[in-house]
This record gives structure tokens, sequence and C-alpha cells, in this order.
């Protein structure tokens, strides 16, 4: 795609060390065990608050998310960016960013579960404000994929679509799930 290359030609041309190193940080914060380190912790405050099936499915969902990824990347095996462009050492294929896609599950789900618990009714501040997190984040790691020439912007984009996606859908379930068994 012709804006895929438009836009890491225009990443290239305006990167600098110190918006390197942040990106280096970022996209390291939010490779998958950061993200998964997240997801344990925020389900076990489900538990911990009595929400015994969300945290489990808070997992699940994530787990979900990152098995949908690996399918895609290996039944489609598109190439990354080239490597003089490409700042980091990946071997792995590009479509869809893992990075964008697990870290858009998880914040997904974690907005699905706040707007499922009635959050966004009783705390609104701190809810919205953990909403605009999640979000920042996963936009941020994103971002930070096609700086470093890990991936085209297509790879982001259909990452993070796809991530909401998996991360709505599998809270929906959960929550139906965990309706029926406190019946």
């Amino acid at each position: 795609m012709s804006a895929d290359r438009d836009v890491l030609d225009w990443m290239v041309d305006h990167r600098s060390a110190a918006l390197t190193d942040a990106m280096t940080v970022i996209t390291t914060v939010g490779n998958t065990a950061g993200v998964a380190l997240v997801t344990v912790v925020v389900a076990l405050i489900l538990v911990r608050r009595g929400h015994r099936h969300l945290g489990p499915g808070l997992v699940a969902t994530v787990f979900t998310g990152w098995l949908v990824m690996n399918a895609l990347k290996y039944a489609i095996r598109r190439t990354r960016p080239p490597v003089p462009e490409r700042l980091v050492d990946i071997s792995t294929y590009s479509f869809p960013s893992g990075h964008a896609m697990v870290s858009a599950t998880f914040a997904a789900a974690v907005i699905t579960l706040l707007v499922a618990l009635g959050a966004f009714d009783t705390a609104r501040k701190r809810t919205r404000a953990a909403a605009a997190v999640v979000t920042a984040a996963t936009l941020l790691i994103g971002f930070s994929r096609v700086y470093l020439g890990a991936h085209w912007l297509s790879d982001v984009v259909v990452g993070w679509l796809l991530g909401a996606l998996v991360g709505v859908a599998g809270i929906a379930v959960v929550s139906r799930l965990s309706g029926r068994a406190g019946r």
C-alpha cells in the first residue's frame, strides 16, 4: 500500500534520538509480556472485588486476542518493513501488529467491563480516567511500532480494530456466561 510506505517514510524523516528512546520504552512496556502482566493484575483485582468470573474472563479474552493475532500472522505471512527503516530486530510476520492487537484487546475488554459493571455511572472521574489511560496506552503502543519500523500502518490499524472487536466480544460472552452462573 502506498499509504503504508508514505507513513513509514514520514516517520523515518522525523526520527530523533530522544523520540526513538521514548518509543523503544513504550514498545517494550507494551509487548505481550507487559500486557499479560497488567491483565493478570487487573484480573486479580476483579476477583478480589467479588467478580470471580470476570477476572478469569478478562485473562481468557486477552489470551484469545493473542491466539487470533498469531493465527492471522501465520495465515497471512506479511513481511515487515525493510531493515534499513526497521530499528528493531524481529523475525515474525507483520500482519496484524501483535502489540497493537493485544493492547487493544485489553483496553476494549477493560472498558467493556467498566460499562458492564456500571462504573461509568458510579465513579465517573476515575472510570473515565482509566478508560482514557488504557486507550492512550494502546494508541501510543501502536504508534511506537510504526515509528520504530516494526510494522506498516495498516498492520497497526487492523490490529487495533481486531483487538477492540475481540475485547468487546470476549467480555460480552463472559458477562453473559457469568450472569447465567449467578442464577
